[in-house]
């Protein structure tokens, strides 16, 4: 679905979330949760259900929601976010559970964009998948509101 060349980014180099055109592409976002991260994630939502199975190490799936806010900040830290930007909404929707210490990737894009009373309205279509494979695990739609910068004089 998203395809995009490999760039390295920096603070310096960040776009601003507010200037992402529509069917802009951001760079695919690596990351893995393994089992202290998902023993910490249970802990700090509270949930001490046997949902996720267990292992030798503990759970033995992701929690679905972890796999997509973490995919959630991954993307987002490719881009500036003004001050005043605010995360409006979200839809998710798991597909396929996720072993705990899976590589993953998320990709996503800017599928729709609008400007009223100077902010951008951005809706960005993602998808989360383990590395290498072609069966998603999860894809959402977040939407940010951002205040839109001034141009510089």
């Amino acid at each position: 679905m998203f395809n995009h060349g490999a760039l390295v980014l920096t603070p310096a180099n960040l776009p601003n979330a507010a200037d992402l055109p529509r069917g802009y592409e951001l760079p695919a976002a690596h990351f893995r949760l393994g089992a202290d991260d998902v023993r910490r994630y249970l802990e700090a939502v509270e949930d001490c259900s046997n949902a996720y199975g267990q292992g030798p190490e503990g759970p033995a799936w992701l929690p679905p929601l972890a796999v997509a806010a973490l995919a959630l900040r991954a993307i987002l830290e490719q881009v500036e976010l003004p001050a005043g930007a605010l995360h409006a909404g979200q839809e998710v929707e798991f597909r396929h559970p996720v072993p705990v210490g899976a590589s993953l990737c998320a990709r996503a894009r800017v599928a729709q964009r609008s400007e009223m009373r100077g902010a951008v309205i951005s809706v960005i279509e993602f998808d989360v998948a383990e590395e290498g494979s072609a069966t998603l695990a999860v894809v959402g739609r977040a939407t940010v509101i951002a205040p839109r910068g001034e141009a510089p004089s």
